[in-house]
């Protein structure tokens, strides 16, 4: 009988390496208490170590049984209080541990293995009461030994893993160079991070064809188990049901049917996929240690912190970020944390920090690792790319700080003086980034010279099901992961030619004061052009040059007549038209995809868009992995096959390189800063109708998602109107149960918007047409003011009403409120009432602001510029607890205004909180140069109203 049918002996060893996954950081936690010997967690230990050497004596596993003796041993002189222990006592059991796991993972083999090191080590302990001089080597020590002889075969191993195929979590990562003399430490040996994770991986012993042990087994709780039991027991009825109403032919009750197997489904589907939901903490749990070692070998002090570690994230792509993040944490160890003598000679505290943090965010889980370290020197990384022909010194000078830091990722590229065990081979976060793209992730670094750098990765909470863009370009539809998805943008025809223009070789869109670089689909694909005509609805061949070239029967570049037989053409006409080349038809709109990867933003030109769907991953076929561009395949409703798109592929497919730092982009970012004084506060705006003859506005960054439904799906209990949403019940409000206005139309069609208001999804009910836009125009605080409505402009040649969410659900749901208290409690014990300056140059927004504040209890101050709130600050500054500016300001803008603010001694205390329509990456990373503590975006009450809270509630306590 093999091992893997021997159910007792799987039993002893899935119970022991659960006894050992804990042991680690239980030893960590008892060298940090030192002398105050913690009993209880020591008992802990030892009865893990204790219940090890019982079962592997039963198994006759005598060389597990001895080891876990000898280190019960020094765990039962700890537990009486006999022996007190250091560092190095620990470092053994930590080895004797470490060994322990190698045993178990190869039970099969374990009895021939030699120990004598451990044991000895562990004895000598025992009977002395302290740790030999020589003990075993490291964990480090023996990976790279056993994986510098297998460089050479890794360094031609090519990554030809597709999008979401995750690579098994202890793979050797390809080794790429070997680096010369640079300039500043960045990067450690990928090599020894994808497998030097203190033990607690699978290691190759004394053949590197060694199987590796992989989990064969889950847990899951019985009551998941039970709802996935109740929901094959409801699938099962609904497929009864249906097989009924197809032998009855009972169309009216087979709708009704479908429904509810969709809904089954649905339910079903998030079951399953929890079942597959581990906590990321089985990653986190390895750092304590990871981080202990490195910095104990480089002589440094280093504070790690753990937040988050019940996050949840698919099992796969748990397996397949443990090389990534152990390769960036020890980065952040080995080159990020300077030495004692640097960190005191920059007046820093002797140990260093570094954080790492899981959280969820818009449907992805975020890890983010931050170090208090030296930080990255863009101008030091671009002078090391040129040096080393990566880029040329042409690109280096046009290319913004942002472009310059992620230079780090590019193959090859290492600024470490010297090869050592550690670090210096070139190899890293260019595979980091690899790895991190192969599971549908990004990965972005932000850094301050002298300050140190948080590196952000983005994941999916799984590779089975994910949502996807679904479009359409020669007749073929495609999958957008909505994961890179930015947004969705169409260009009437009669805008195309002053929205598209050249830089270079490029063409580029202008989207809200940047250049967006734009990649036609068919051209890289190779595939033929086509448009889609939305008159005949048939897919024809596109025959321009240019994007922006008009299409139209006269044109040498398009010789299909669009002009029906019957009708004769004016010749002087004609002529005019193709003087003008303007762009008429509706078929020449462009539909655009905009697109994010990392650092890289780009427009996907596509023939149509489509709904957004959930789909199934399915892997390319061998014969079709080499073919880049492609992340893997679903099958769509109607059967046929859709293609994943590779954002990050197309784009180094089609040799795009960001346009940031271009000078067609600085004269543009200049003429925008410059249009700042001279227009009004933009405000994108998602526009819709409740009927036919009233149209109302609500800001787009308050909107969570919007709903197509029919109105059978409105379901009227207790008094109130709810639809099932999520596995849950939504409530559903419509304006005219708060405001005068018309009642919602009584068409079968609606739409859902989805809003998050104090902490509880809401639902508005709403009519279309519905479009998101962005609007420069006055706003009408007075005429058309009342319940739930904030004000009205003119939009389209039509009156708008602008929709106050918050204010509705308050009317609707005071109780929701009731745990946000007016904030003026927060000084009531000191009697002091925050005083907050208010700086706008907007009557409406400045008035919608300053109502928020004295709601909650705040004293308000207020500014129409930067002018007039530094002399607010010269004359009352001592009152002043926070300042909320606007970004966009004539006189003095917001970010002078904070410069000035954080530069001068009487004020550099204040919190700044800019509350703005320009939210970009580069306003931000210039917000936080200036000091702006905190963005807000303007009329998002709730976010901005957080914020105040904490800041006020701080500043009452110092």
């Amino acid at each position: 009988m093999s091992i893997e049918d021997d159910e007792i002996l799987q039993g002893f060893i899935e119970e022991s390496l659960e006894h050992l996954a804990d042991i680690e950081n239980d030893l960590l936690a008892i060298e940090e208490r030192g002398a105050d010997i913690d009993v209880e967690l020591v008992n802990k230990v030892f009865r893990a170590a204790h219940s090890i050497k019982g079962g592997a004596g039963f198994m006759g596993l005598n060389v597990i049984q001895d080891l876990a003796h000898a280190a019960e041993n020094v765990l039962g002189l700890i537990r009486s209080e006999k022996l007190v222990p250091n560092p190095d006592i620990i470092n053994v059991l930590l080895l004797a541990a470490d060994e322990l796991q190698h045993l178990i993972e190869d039970v099969a083999n374990s009895n021939s293995v030699d120990i004598s090191s451990h044991t000895a080590a562990l004895n000598a302990i025992f009977e002395g009461g302290e740790a030999p001089a020589s003990v075993p080597r490291t964990s480090q020590e023996k990976i790279v030994s056993e994986t510098d002889a297998s460089i050479e075969a890794q360094h031609e191993a090519p990554i030809t893993e597709p999008l979401f195929s995750a690579p098994p979590p202890e793979e050797p990562i390809e080794e790429i160079t070997v680096e010369e003399e640079g300039v500043l430490d960045q990067e450690i040996d990928q090599t020894e991070d994808s497998v030097a994770e203190s033990g607690r991986g699978t290691r190759a012993r004394g053949s590197s064809s060694t199987p590796q042990k992989t989990d064969t087994s889950i847990r899951v709780t019985v009551s998941l188990l039970d709802q996935l039991m109740n929901l094959a027991g409801e699938l099962v009825l609904s497929r009864n049901q249906l097989l009924q109403t197809i032998t009855s032919g009972d169309v009216r009750n087979a709708e009704a049917v479908g429904q509810r197997i969709d809904l089954v489904t649905s339910e079903l589907q998030e079951a399953i996929m929890l079942t597959r939901m581990q906590p990321i903490g089985n990653v986190f749990n390895k750092f304590p240690r990871v981080v202990r070692d490195l910095s104990k070998k480089l002589g440094k002090q280093i504070d790690l912190t753990i937040v988050g570690k019940d996050v949840e994230l698919d099992k796969t792509i748990i397996e397949a970020i443990n090389d990534p993040l152990t390769h960036l944490v020890r980065n952040s160890v080995d080159h990020g944390i300077e030495s004692p003598e640097e960190r005191i000679a920059k007046s820093k505290d002797v140990c260093g920090l570094i954080v790492l943090k899981a959280y969820h965010a818009a449907g992805q889980v975020v890890i983010e690792i931050s170090d208090d370290g030296k930080g990255l020197d863009g101008n030091v990384l671009a002078e090391t790319a040129v040096k080393k022909g990566l880029i040329t010194a042409d690109q280096a000078k046009v290319m913004s700080e942002k472009e310059r830091i992620n230079l780090i990722l590019l193959p090859g590229f290492s600024t470490a003086k010297k090869v050592t065990d550690v670090s210096g081979r070139g190899v890293g976060m260019d595979v980091v980034k690899t790895n991190l793209d192969q599971l549908g992730g990004s990965i972005d670094i932000e850094s301050e010279v002298g300050k140190g750098s948080t590196i952000s990765i983005k994941l999916p909470l799984t590779l089975a099901i994910i949502p996807c863009q679904i479009v359409m370009t020669g007749g073929e539809r495609y999958a957008i992961p909505q994961v890179n998805l930015e947004e969705l943008l169409r260009i009437p025809a009669s805008k195309v030619k002053e929205r598209v223009e050249r830089v270079g070789d490029a063409e580029v869109v202008r989207l809200r004061g940047n250049l967006l670089p734009l990649i036609r689909m068919a051209e890289v694909f190779g595939i033929e052009p086509t448009y889609f005509d939305p008159v005949q609805e048939e897919t024809k061949p596109d025959r321009r040059r240019n994007i922006a070239d008009r299409r139209s029967k006269s044109s040498p570049l398009f010789k299909e007549d669009a002009t029906p037989p019957s009708k004769e053409r004016d010749p002087a006409n004609e002529q005019e038209r193709v003087a003008s080349e303007r762009r008429q038809s509706a078929s020449s709109a462009l539909n655009i995809v905009v697109v994010s990867t990392g650092a890289m933003k780009y427009g996907l030109i596509v023939d149509r868009l489509h709904d957004s769907e959930e789909i199934v991953i399915k892997p390319l076929g061998r014969h079709l992995q080499q073919c880049q561009g492609y992340a893997g395949a679903t099958i769509m409703g109607d059967g046929r096959i859709a293609l994943i798109l590779d954002v990050s592929n197309i784009a180094r497919m089609a040799g795009l390189t960001s346009l940031d730092g271009s000078e067609r982009a600085a004269e543009l970012a200049d003429a925008a800063k410059e249009a700042i004084t001279k227009t009004r506060d933009k405000q994108a705006l998602l526009t819709f109708s409740s009927s036919e003859q009233e149209q109302f506005g609500v800001p787009l960054n308050q909107v969570e998602r919007v709903e197509k439904i029919k109105r059978h799906h409105i379901e009227q209990i207790g008094g109130r109107r709810v639809m099932q949403y999520r596995g849950g019940s939504l409530p559903l409000i419509s304006i005219d149960e708060v405001a005068s206005v018309l009642p919602l139309d009584e068409r079968e069609d609606l739409l859902v918007i989805v809003f998050h208001i104090a902490g509880k999804d809401v639902g508005l009910l709403a009519i279309g047409p519905i479009d998101a836009i962005e609007i420069s125009a006055d706003i009408d605080d007075v005429t058309l003011k009342q319940p739930g409505i904030m004000g009205s402009t003119i939009i389209g040649g039509k009156t708008t009403m602008l929709v106050d969410i918050f204010e509705i659900m308050r009317i609707l749901n005071p109780q929701w409120f009731e745990d946000h208290a007016a904030y003026a409690e927060i000084g009531a014990d000191d009697l002091v009432v925050p005083t907050i300056l208010i700086v706008e140059d907007s009557n409406f927004f400045r008035n919608q602001v300053k109502g928020y504040m004295e709601e909650a209890g705040f004293n308000v101050l207020e500014g129409e510029d930067g002018v007039a709130a530094w002399n607010i600050l010269e004359e009352q500054g001592d009152s002043v607890a926070m300042v909320v500016t606007d970004i966009e300001m004539p006189n003095m803008d917001g970010f002078t205004l904070t410069e000035k603010i954080k530069t001068d001694g009487r004020f550099k205390h204040l919190p700044v909180i800019a509350l703005t329509t320009l939210a970009a990456d580069e306003d931000i990373a210039r917000g936080k140069t200036v000091g702006v503590d905190e963005y807000h975006i303007k009329l998002d009450k709730e976010r901005l109203m957080e914020s105040v809270h904490r800041y006020a509630k701080a500043a009452v306590k110092a």
